[in-house]
């Protein structure tokens, strides 16, 4: 589970903010919190407002980039990175970028640091708690234009020829982590990081992505993945009643083959299989629906190109959250009301709070009257916003940081919000 993540000096984040998930009341218990074994209790949810411009997808962006930074393997040492510093500064474009992220796995507490420019890697560091003061695992440092990776003795024991070829590996404008997959050694707590790193960050949904094709594989593979959503339909009322998930060998258009061949980054059995076969599975997924008329009660299936944007987006965010949630995953989701109703979005929330476990939830949202639910659907440390400062530069902050809540119901906290007492509200002039 994500504990924290700081960083600046990226997008349109100029300063540092930091998003903290440990839960505000050290006595929090249930399926808001996780508590991790040294009693520190973590937050499943995080729900971000703001204004259209302010800087919330970007939040998401920021988080999104380093999971992409840290597996990313570059064709070349002039490739450039993919995280991007605040650009409306004289002097930002040309200092580095900088992350901090605190996460638990496997019951160890990890802290990882970088630095990074648009292509050099200036520092890395990898650190393991056993108390109260961390200790690193593997240090990663800039000299001249060459990174020299330096491990823990103590902790981590690399032979001088594992520790040449993970140095020759590691280019400087790539991530350690990419470079360590290219070396056959064992790294213990290295490697439990690593595989949280690679397996517990989700990618980032934003309104523009094609959900749909994840769904069908799991749908596909997934029993209890196909119960569940048969049922969350079915509350939800879009009278869908089957799903049924059909796969066929679809030729490959030739300009799409010679593509994949001429990729550098594309699977070997990709390619193998192309060579052998000329085509590739497709899947479709069918709707069925039941309806009632003067015949009696009659069954029709609908593709997934024939149900609204609605139905899609629906199914494919609850494909993901529950993916989050039963794989102990880490979801962003950037304007999760996109084509949802508000009663859906709220259902979507319960129905993951209902999942226990260390799955968390990040979501970017315009729908205020969420802000109405706390205390019986969301918590008030669950809260944060993100507004743009007169600079150009985005700020975060909590809700809790906020005096005299205890006091406010949940109407009047929204009311407040909505009255610009919180900030993060656009400025309409006329």
């Amino acid at each position: 589970m994500i504990e924290s993540i700081s960083f600046k000096n990226v997008l349109s984040f100029r300063d540092e903010v930091e998003l903290s998930f440990e839960a505000d009341d050290e006595t929090a218990t249930g399926a808001h919190v996780a508590i991790m074994p040294n009693g520190m209790r973590l937050l499943r949810l995080g729900i971000v407002l703001g204004a259209n411009a302010s800087g919330k997808s970007n939040l998401l962006k920021a988080i999104d980039r380093l999971r992409s930074f840290w597996f990313r393997e570059p064709k070349n040492m002039d490739s450039r990175t993919p995280i991007e510093p605040f650009l409306l500064d004289r002097d930002t474009p040309n200092l580095p970028s900088e992350y901090s992220i605190k996460f638990w796995t496997k019951g160890i507490r990890y802290w990882y640091q970088l630095s990074v420019t648009s292509n050099r890697v200036i520092s890395e560091k990898l650190s393991y708690y056993k108390t109260t003061q961390p200790i690193f695992l593997f240090d990663r440092q800039l000299e001249g234009d060459q990174s020299v990776l330096r491990f823990n003795p103590k902790v981590q024991s690399v032979s001088a020829e594992e520790q040449k070829a993970l140095s020759l590996y590691c280019l400087p404008n790539m991530s350690f982590f990419a470079a360590r997959g290219k070396v056959n050694t064992s790294l213990e707590y290295i490697d439990d990081a690593r595989d949280w790193m690679r397996d517990s960050i989700m990618p980032l949904i934003t309104p523009k992505t094609s959900l749909l094709q994840n769904g069908h594989h799991m749908l596909a593979e997934n029993a209890e993945f196909k119960e569940h959503l048969l049922s969350f339909l079915y509350e939800a009322d879009f009278n869908i009643t089957g799903l049924i998930s059909h796969v066929e060998e679809r030729a490959i258009p030739e300009s799409i083959r010679r593509s994949i061949m001429e990729d550098d980054e594309a699977p070997e059995e990709l390619k193998q299989r192309i060579l052998e076969r000329h085509t590739m599975p497709s899947r479709s997924l069918g709707f069925q629906h039941t309806v009632e008329n003067e015949r009696g009660r009659e069954t029709y299936e609908l593709t997934s190109e024939q149900q609204s944007d609605g139905t899609r987006r629906t199914m494919g965010i609850e494909a993901a959250v529950y993916e989050a949630a039963k794989g102990n995953a880490f979801l962003c989701v950037d304007e999760m009301e996109a084509s949802l109703h508000p009663d859906l979005l709220e259902y979507i929330i319960q129905q993951f709070m209902l999942q226990e476990g260390e799955g968390q939830l990040l979501f970017t949202t315009h729908y205020d009257p969420l802000l109405k639910t706390i205390d019986d659907l969301i918590r008030k440390d669950n809260v944060w916003f993100v507004e743009k400062q007169p600079s150009g530069s985005s700020d975060l902050y909590a809700l809790i940081e906020f005096k005299g809540l205890n006091k406010m119901s949940a109407v009047s906290m929204m009311n407040a919000y909505r009255n610009g007492r919180f900030g993060a509200l656009p400025e309409i002039k006329g």
